[in-house]
């Protein structure tokens, strides 16, 4: 299945036609023949304790914390921010639209992440 659109929501979330919904088949396991899920952590799923322990790690060895394109909503990413805050790091967001975490930041860019990379990167 490939779909393309222009439309990109803040959440990241793009406009798929229905046409292209309907006819979707998830891969199936060679093994077991049930459908594969991918290795990510779906809403409302609890992220894995050694992933969030691992994320912990990260961020109490680094200097500051950047984040891009998200609205922290979810708690699993708004506590990194809390995290980098209670050790007093460095936080700065490029998000379109307004985040969970903009009260903690010491940057923040209202701008969409692929017209800012490109001029820092």
């Amino acid at each position: 299945m490939k779909e393309t659109s222009n439309i990109i929501r803040p959440d990241g979330d793009v406009e798929i036609s229905q046409e292209n919904i309907k006819g979707f088949k998830p891969p199936l396991c060679d093994s077991c023949g049930g459908p594969l899920k991918p290795d990510i952590t779906f809403f409302g799923d609890n992220v894995l304790k050694e992933r969030v322990e691992n994320v912990r790690n990260v961020v109490s060895d680094s200097d500051s914390l950047l984040v891009l394109g998200s609205s922290l909503s979810v708690f699993s990413g708004y506590r990194i921010i809390l995290q980098a805050v209670e050790e007093n790091k460095e936080i700065a967001i490029v998000n379109i639209g307004p985040t969970r975490a903009d009260k903690h930041v010491n940057l923040k860019i209202s701008a969409k992440c692929g017209d800012i990379l490109p001029k820092i990167c």
